[in-house]
């Protein structure tokens, strides 16, 4: 899911890439971001997540405690100038808005996380920066074919990603740990 988006937004060696959401979906986009040379940034508001991504060779992290502080970060990162590719990777309106304030001028945000939650947005940013926005779900076939290959051809570590393993006979633990410790866990799995 998270290659597919990359993939969608055509992110190319040399691109700067904020990836808005640091849980599977928005680490494994950022780690497909880094396996086509970008230099890659991930934002969240959940400090155990953001240092999970730097065991993955992330360029950098963003911890969004408020506007301005992501304000003056993406400035910061970028010189002012905005990143070449935003990834959104939540699913809320906020984080939305996030991708297209972070987004330079004709940059490409693509649209991973599910929204469950309608937006409202002064959507003229999205002409005055002629931003390019691609939505993404599920991947295709060629996405699996290619994936396959540059975990294989890079030796890309993903083992990191699960963070917590339950025996079947404890499934509905994990579900409850999970949610109640998602800002300090990732992939959950359960063993049959």
């Amino acid at each position: 899911i998270g290659y597919h988006g990359i993939q969608r937004a055509n992110v190319q060696a040399g691109d700067k890439v904020l990836v808005v959401g640091a849980g599977t979906i928005g680490l494994l986009a950022a780690i497909a971001a880094k396996s086509r040379g970008a230099k890659v940034w991930i934002c969240d508001v959940a400090p155990m997540k953001l240092e999970y991504a730097l065991r993955f060779g992330i360029d950098g992290t963003v911890l969004n405690t408020s506007p301005d502080a992501l304000k003056n970060a993406i400035d910061e990162i970028t010189d002012g100038n905005g990143f070449d590719v935003t990834v959104e990777c939540v699913g809320l309106p906020s984080t939305f808005q996030n991708c297209l304030d972070a987004a330079c001028f004709g940059g490409r945000v693509s649209v991973i996380g599910v929204g469950k939650h309608n937006i409202d947005l002064d959507f003229t940013i999205i002409q005055k920066k002629e931003l390019n926005i691609y939505g993404s779900r599920n991947a295709m076939t060629r996405d699996f074919e290619e994936l396959i290959d540059t975990v294989k051809s890079q030796n890309l570590q993903l083992d990191g990603v699960v963070t917590n393993v339950y025996d079947f006979e404890n499934a509905v633990k994990a579900f409850e740990d999970f949610s109640a410790n998602a800002n300090n866990m990732l992939k959950v799995m359960i063993k049959f």
